[in-house]
């Protein structure tokens, strides 16, 4: 399998060539002390819990999607001078992901959260290779931040410089992802099913080659 190196934290990242991933980018809001204390516990019990598991890669990878989900849990709890589902900011969101899909990459499925974003995409080549995520995340946190900010006549950072990815390893696991995308507005308790949420959308075609 091809890889591309980019990088997180000055540390080596690995993009498998056709891999989707699972992004999310959230906005530049403090988490209050009593939630980081939460968060470091609740990953302390679950080191404790897998550190005796056979296998260890396995043991990380569960590790690292039952620390996300409880992050994102956590995401909902804060606020944000900005709120992402604002019609006003919504609209510039939506046409950036748009404006990106067929070029950088091919969007399998996106939800848009008050104060944060997900978004399922197969990342297509350029005449340099696979185009990197972090390129992806960059551009579309550069433009978006410049329209949102005129938008609502503010200044300052708007995105969280970090962002979180995952590398969707097969069929199951794609569907799997949609399913906790589309669910996420009915957990937070905005809406009582996945349909009535109008911030999100799965594409029909998800393995399409552009």
């Amino acid at each position: 399998m091809e890889y591309r190196v980019y990088y997180k934290r000055k540390l080596p990242h690995f993009q498998p060539r056709d891999g989707c991933f699972f992004i999310t980018i959230r906005l530049a809001f403090a988490i209050p002390e009593k939630y980081l204390r939460a968060i470091v516990q609740y990953r302390e019990i679950l080191i404790r819990k897998h550190e005796q598991d056979i296998d260890q890669c396995k043991a990380k990878e569960m590790i690292k999607k039952l620390d996300f989900a409880y992050k994102d849990g956590i995401y909902d709890r804060c606020l944000h001078e900005v709120n992402l589902c604002d019609e006003r900011v919504a609209k510039h969101i939506i046409e950036q992901l748009l404006a990106m899909h067929k070029i950088q990459y091919h969007m399998m499925a996106y939800t848009l959260m008050p104060n944060h974003l997900h978004l399922l995409i197969r990342p297509l080549e350029n005449e340099h290779g696979t185009i990197c995520i972090s390129d992806i995340v960059r551009i579309f946190k550069g433009i978006s931040a410049r329209v949102i900010n005129k938008e609502l006549s503010r200044t300052g950072t708007l995105w969280f410089r970090e962002y979180y990815d995952h590398w969707v390893r097969n069929q199951q696991e794609l569907v799997n992802v949609i399913e906790y995308m589309r669910n996420n507005p009915v957990k937070a308790g905005l809406v009582k099913c996945p349909e009535d949420w109008q911030f999100g959308w799965v594409n029909d075609n998800f393995w399409e080659k552009e």
